[in-house]
């Protein structure tokens, strides 16, 4: 929580280097250090400390932080460049994310698929990473003129390329740890994602945040119009969704708000990069065979109690 409001506050509420984000970050690091020290001496852990030993287990968890990082970079963002940079309904905006689920249902499906057939899990990884590097960029080669057709198979790509990471890190971690630590180790990647997503939004949020708002007050003093910013522009958008379905927003507006959200896409891609070097180096283990016969304890489907 302290690293999320230091980065949340950081450049908007208060200065970087203002006491209260500068105490904040000092309290993530300290409430850090101390966390680590009580989970190597307590009996029971949350996380066990050990387990970074373990190349597959640590080399995973990182990509699939950054992985996630890159995912919500990308998708958080969207509804602001097509419902404030393009016009575009609400609900519009909304159905135009269908392509992506579809190509993360498909690719996640297809991927599993091969990995039982073939006992290998680490090119399906590679793969899907370099799709999502390549479907970031283009993501980031968006313009205030991009159809929805044009958006949609975009998104499509980028939805193949999560697929096979959404479930082939966990399958990697759980394959490289004795069968009595697979579920201490699932829910620490379910966890190591989820704040890397948190921390994405974060991130990428104030930074598109802080650089939109200088270029809107930059122009609305150019044409001698009051101050504006972001939370003016969103304000305004909701009120004008509930009556009239869209906001009439200037031209040059809406290009600055779309090159801004595609700007902060571009910048995600070095986490991107982060990922895939981070899933090079993820070791490729022989799959566990699964069990033929059920354990002598194990009760007969047909048994009645």
């Amino acid at each position: 929580m302290p690293l999320l409001l230091a980065l949340t506050f950081g450049g908007q509420k208060y200065a970087w280097d203002s006491p209260i984000v500068l105490g904040l970050f000092a309290t993530f690091l300290i409430c850090t250090v101390l966390f680590v020290i009580v989970e190597k001496r307590v009996q029971d852990p949350i996380i066990h400390m050990e387990l970074f030993g373990n190349k597959v287990f640590t080399w995973a968890n990182i990509a699939g932080f950054f992985s996630s990082m890159s995912f919500l970079s990308v998708v958080a963002f969207l509804p602001l460049f097509m419902q404030l940079g393009q016009g575009v309904q609400a609900t519009t905006s909304g159905l135009s994310t269908l392509p992506l689920m579809i190509g993360l249902i498909v690719a996640a499906t297809v991927s599993g698929r091969l990995v039982t057939r073939t006992g290998r899990y680490k090119p399906f990884m590679l793969a899907g990473m370099s799709v999502l590097f390549i479907a970031t960029f283009l993501m980031s080669q968006m313009t205030y003129h991009t159809t929805r057709l044009d958006l949609g198979w975009r998104m499509a790509l980028l939805g193949i390329g999560l697929g096979p990471l959404q479930s082939l890190y966990s399958v990697a971690i759980q394959n490289a740890v004795p069968m009595n630590r697979i579920g201490v180790v699932t829910s620490a990647n379910q966890f190591f994602r989820q704040i890397g997503s948190t921390v994405g939004v974060a991130i990428f949020g104030t930074l598109l945040t802080n650089g939109l708002n200088s270029k809107l007050t930059a122009w609305a003093a150019s044409v001698g119009l009051p101050s504006m910013n972001l939370s003016k522009l969103r304000s305004l958008s909701i009120d004008a969704q509930v009556h009239a379905g869209v906001m009439d927003l200037p031209v040059a507006v809406r290009v600055l708000i779309a090159d801004s959200v595609t700007h902060v896409i571009l910048l995600s891609i070095v986490v991107v990069a982060i990922a895939l070097t981070a899933t090079l180096m993820i070791p490729e283990l022989p799959m566990r065979e699964r069990p033929k016969v059920p354990p002598k304890d194990a009760i007969p489907a047909d048994a009645h109690v």
